[in-house]
């Protein structure tokens, strides 16, 4: 894997194989990848644990994931602005935004992992 400081990388979890979240490299060091996630300090993780790696956000991307706040429906890669079908609140009110628009990115593996359901009693 030729990953370059500077690209953006996915990050897989070595035990229950989830994406831990994505990430901007600011560092490698022979087997050692340093990301900058959401936090002060960057993060350090073993080559073997990037999923995906690129220049481009949108090639990270996976449908369920979150774009925005928003769950994303559809990725089209071969859009001319690389464009994703956003899912406005479960309400069939979709949203078409490019790749230039990524404000934020919630991995499906992440939501999935942490959210709590209420169950009626």
């Amino acid at each position: 894997m030729d990953i370059k400081v500077g690209e953006y990388v996915r990050i897989n979890d070595d035990f229950r194989l989830i994406a831990l979240g994505i990430g901007k490299v600011i560092r490698i060091n022979q087997d050692t990848i340093y990301v900058k996630m959401n936090f002060e300090l960057p993060f350090a993780f073993k080559i073997e644990n990037i999923a995906k790696h690129s220049n481009n956000l949108i090639d990270l991307l996976e449908v369920g994931d979150y774009v925005n706040g928003y769950k994303a429906i559809s990725i089209d890669k071969d859009a001319p602005e690389n464009c994703i079908e956003l899912d406005r609140n479960n309400a069939y009110e979709y949203q078409f935004i490019s790749s230039k628009d990524i404000k934020s990115i919630l991995t499906h593996q992440q939501f999935e992992a942490n959210y709590y359901k209420a169950k009626g009693e």
